[in-house]
């Protein structure tokens, strides 16, 4: 397989668990929350849940200032031609519960026999539980963390073996390690897929940001998330909101 990409480490997942998360002192920098839609000869904005009407949602993708750097840094590193589409950010508190009740719904409705715990925990694995606790708010509540992909020069996504938001074991970031570690043949679009998420990976990790090991497109920066798995003392982001001088609550 000839890429210039390393392998991504299969043991990620290991390293990463949410009350490890919870755990890391908060120290707010007072950073400022920016849109990131006015670079688009680099990275595309296109906010999933405002386009799916998701009650609350906003029509932009918010970001601290220092992610929107490091989001132009990876942008920089990609082949000419490609380019990020931010598909989420920063989010309200609303949109979190929204996102997290629905998919606990639907788990509950497919395993009706499990205890509210283990649905909780279910659901905790590809939507963090809503809180904008001052100790442990949710990673998008902080402005830290993204969810992106890759388009090509005509505006296609690259194939990355599922879709924005599948809540399979597919979306974990080294599901097809795996396979490729267990002598697995994979197809052409296996294959593909893996070079993909090799790629964005790559970019990504590069300029600073680490990787939620469940979701090929989630992505942190400067949040607890980012803390635990960079093994800094503190998170430097905490709650945070865009100033919208209109906006009634």
């Amino acid at each position: 397989m000839n890429h210039p990409y390393q392998d991504i480490p299969v043991s990620l997942p290991d390293s990463f668990s949410w009350e490890s998360s919870k755990a890391v002192p908060v120290e707010e920098c007072g950073e400022p929350i920016v849109s990131a839609s006015y670079v688009p000869e680099k990275i595309l904005v296109s906010p999933q849940y405002y386009i799916h009407g998701i009650s609350g949602a906003v029509a932009d993708c918010f970001v601290r200032r220092s992610v929107l750097l490091r989001l132009v840094e990876a942008a920089g590193m990609l082949p000419k031609g490609l380019r990020l589409v931010l598909v989420d950010a920063w989010r309200p508190r609303t949109v979190q519960t929204s996102l997290f009740q629905k998919f606990r719904s639907e788990l509950r409705e497919k395993m009706p026999l499990l205890s509210d715990r283990d649905i909780t925990d279910l659901a905790s694995q590809f939507v963090a539980p809503p809180s904008v606790a001052k100790s442990h708010p949710s990673p998008h509540v902080t402005g830290g963390a993204v969810d992106l992909t890759i388009v090509d020069k005509n505006g296609l996504f690259l194939p990355m073996g599922t879709e924005f938001d599948e809540t399979t074991e597919r979306s974990a970031i080294d599901y097809y390690e795996k396979k490729v570690a267990a002598r697995e043949k994979l197809t052409g679009e296996e294959e593909e897929a893996l070079v993909n998420r090799r790629l964005i990976y790559a970019v990504m990790t590069r300029a600073g940001f680490t990787n939620y090991p469940d979701e090929w497109w989630h992505y942190d920066y400067g949040n607890q998330n980012w803390a635990l798995l960079r093994g800094e003392r503190a998170a430097i982001y905490g709650v945070a909101e865009p100033k919208f001088r209109w906006r009634v609550s």
